[in-house]
């Protein structure tokens, strides 16, 4: 526990450095969160359980910095944790939560002892804890040492994703291990009624076979992990994780708005807009009812779905900018183009990422002038903004590499980008 408050202070200084350096852009401060304050936490998890007020500091610490407050900020973050720590497909930004990491990592060990990998700890663990007993018939007991109740804690949860494959029988449990459909036995058979039929908790497989005649093929029985389809998979933390953490249903607007050359902080923003977490007046509840208009039009409320793209400025700017993309047939609805995108996001091609790039671009900065107008009283017509656009989306269409086709020629001319000077691209065609 030393060593662990040692780390705590390391990391705290680590923590201090990342709050005192600039990071203006979430999305970069999400790219460090993943890549080094998101790993820190990964040795500790994996050899003992972490406690819950170093787990809830941590996330503290991480929750601030992603949102670029101090650590005596008080205001609200835009998105509950909960839901930033959802993976991409299911709305949320990837960033695992702590607990279903170190429950994970614990599992490990209850897969080592069960599957008796060679290892001193396994052999002590053995000797010492189980002493000729089952794993799942070791009682919790407040005499147990921190630890070790914590890896007894987790067993009922992933018993289930354990089973074994049977060869010789001896070394599957008859009551304990999942060997066949109504496994584990125990759950349907007492221990009095398993003395009384003159076997032992601890019988193996073997032990039920008549004159000791083994009718199946003579091999060694294994442990196997299953999914939560069934399947046999190779055991490893990330398959436990995706088992413990609560699961949710799968987004439509994934790929809509995290793909390979997405513009970080437009997909950033694309990520709040889905999710409806942008500071709308709408959403200020503090604000005064006479202030929630538009600030573009002054007719409708200052909401999501006004602001993208009902209100009069907004949907002049995408009529502006929506032939270059030959959505000319859809009006300023959200959905329409929500959905005109999704049917298209199975093409890998040139149309379907400079469509994404546009209405990213489009809200991000539609997004930027209600803000300028609303706190720095700056004005930007339809056509000003529809070139900010534009540039914007042929600077990163410069960055890629297009495939030579006839089709890409005529839709890159539109933006003034040569093809025939680039290199072929892996997945666009």
């Amino acid at each position: 526990m030393t060593k662990l408050t040692h780390t705590n202070k390391e990391s705290a200084c680590i923590y201090q450095v990342a709050f005192s350096v600039n990071l203006p852009l979430p999305k970069r401060r999400l790219q460090l969160l993943k890549a080094v304050i998101s790993s820190m936490y990964v040795f500790w998890s994996s050899m003992l359980s972490l406690p819950t007020s170093t787990i809830k500091d941590l996330e503290a610490k991480m929750r601030l910095f992603l949102w670029n407050k101090n650590e005596n900020g008080k205001t609200k973050s835009k998105v509950a944790w909960a839901l930033v720590c959802r993976p991409i497909s299911e709305g949320g930004l990837g960033i695992r939560r702590i607990n279903d990491v170190n429950r994970s990592l614990m599992a490990s060990h209850i897969w080592s002892i069960v599957t008796h990998r060679k290892s001193v700890w396994v052999e002590w663990a053995y000797d010492n804890k189980l002493r000729a007993n089952s794993l799942w018939d070791v009682p919790m007991k407040r005499c147990m040492s921190w630890g070790w109740r914590k890896i007894l804690q987790i067993r009922e949860e992933i018993r289930p994703f354990i089973s074994c494959n049977i060869g010789n029988g001896l070394s599957t449990l008859i009551w304990n291990d999942n060997w066949c459909s109504h496994s584990p036995l125990c759950n349907y058979i007492t221990t009095r009624e398993i003395y009384r039929a003159g076997f032992g908790i601890n019988d193996k497989l073997v032990d039920l076979v008549d004159n000791r005649q083994w009718i199946w093929a003579s091999a060694w029985d294994t442990y196997v992990w299953r999914d939560r389809h069934g399947n046999e998979r190779d055991f490893s933390s990330s398959l436990v994780w995706n088992i413990i953490r609560d699961m949710q249903h799968v987004v439509d607007w994934e790929k809509m708005v995290w793909f390979p050359y997405c513009i970080p902080r437009h997909a950033f923003h694309m990520w709040l807009v889905f999710l409806g977490k942008l500071n709308t007046q709408d959403r200020m509840k503090k604000w005064d009812m006479n202030m929630m208009c538009c600030v573009f039009c002054y007719k409708g409320m200052d909401s999501h779905e006004h602001l993208f793209f009902e209100c009069d400025y907004s949907r002049e700017v995408w009529h502006l900018i929506r032939p270059r993309i030959n959505m000319q047939n859809i009006e300023g609805s959200w959905e329409d183009i929500r959905h005109r995108i999704n049917s298209r996001l199975k093409v890998k091609s040139a149309r379907s990422i400079i469509e994404r790039l546009i209405v990213g671009a489009a809200s991000y900065y539609v997004w930027q002038e209600r803000n300028a107008r609303l706190f720095q009283k700056e004005l930007r017509s339809a056509n000003q903004l529809s070139e900010v656009i534009f540039k914007t989306v042929q600077f990163r269409l410069m960055s890629i590499s297009f495939k030579g086709t006839r089709g890409n020629k005529q839709l890159l001319d539109r933006w003034n980008i040569k093809v025939d000077m680039q290199m072929d691209a892996k997945d666009n065609g």
